[in-house]
């Protein structure tokens, strides 16, 4: 499946436009949500979304606001976890999509759980793919500095408001390797104040309470070498979300979503069928 399979089309919302990909192909059959991360654009999930559509499943592939070519205005109030969800929020109700399957990585991840949290009656299943619930740093004995990295985020995130940029580069996610090649590649698709702010989004983030609110079949599946997220954070998100279950795979990192596309997607198909999900 390349892009030209997909539809591309436009949110136009009060604080800029949000670009989704679409395809609409299966009259009656689930609709997917795919949420990419931090610096990454809808190209992380075009392997995947390829491999599921034997199951003839249609799919919404969000740009991020601030991602791909999405609206990039350097604003903070713009890049809270809230305001995701409503983007999300508002281009389902713009498609007339009443229920869905959402799949999320990362920061994508947080969005999906906050999502679901707050519209618990709308979402058939999750999966969670590298997705923190919580600050990573509540979970380390950095806890008590978790305030003060939120509030030097934000003010680092100030200094670069005067970059300005005629072009952004875009790449595609899955030929991106390593956490600090990736990182640096995602300051050049995006504002680096805008990049920091999101980044103190995942430092204040906290849902270790809304998740009881989750009353779909929930998949999560994390890497045993994820820097990011520890194994006591996916025991409580397991415990807390009533229908459940917990894969963790052996030697990989962090980028699940963009390196071990078909191993994933397996994963996935298993437990949709095993749900009764498609």
């Amino acid at each position: 499946m390349t892009e030209n399979d997909i539809q591309k089309k436009w949110l136009e919302t009060d604080s800029g436009k949000i670009c989704y990909f679409i395809n609409n192909s299966f009259a009656g059959r689930p609709f997917i949500i795919f949420l990419h991360g931090l610096s990454a654009n809808h190209t992380t999930w075009i392997s995947t979304a390829n491999l599921l559509k034997k199951y003839r499943l249609n799919f919404i592939i969000p740009d991020l606001r601030g991602h791909g070519y999405s609206d990039k205005t350097k604003n903070p109030k713009l890049y809270k976890l809230s305001v995701f969800t409503d983007d999300v929020k508002k281009i389902l109700e713009k498609e007339t999509i009443s229920e869905s399957i959402f799949l999320g990585y990362s920061f994508g991840g947080q969005i999906a759980l906050d999502y679901s949290t707050k519209y618990p009656n709308t979402v058939k299943a999750l999966v969670l793919i590298g997705a923190n619930h919580a600050s990573p740093l509540i979970y380390g004995w950095l806890k008590p500095l978790n305030r003060v990295t939120y509030l030097l985020i934000r003010m680092i995130a100030w200094l670069f408001l005067w970059q300005k940029m005629k072009n952004y580069h875009y790449f595609e996610q899955g030929k991106s390797s390593g956490y600090w090649k990736s990182t640096f590649k995602g300051f050049s698709t995006m504002p680096i104040s805008v990049n920091l702010w999101m980044l103190s989004e995942i430092a204040n983030l906290d849902l270790r309470k809304e998740i009881c609110n989750i009353s779909c079949p929930t998949l999560i599946i994390k890497s045993d070498a994820d820097q990011f997220i520890s194994q006591a954070e996916m025991n409580d998100l397991k415990k807390n979300i009533k229908k459940s279950k917990l894969i963790s795979l052996s030697g990989t990192s962090h980028f699940l979503a963009t390196i071990f596309e078909s191993k994933i997607a397996k994963i996935i198909d298993d437990f949709l069928v095993e749900e009764k999900i498609i």
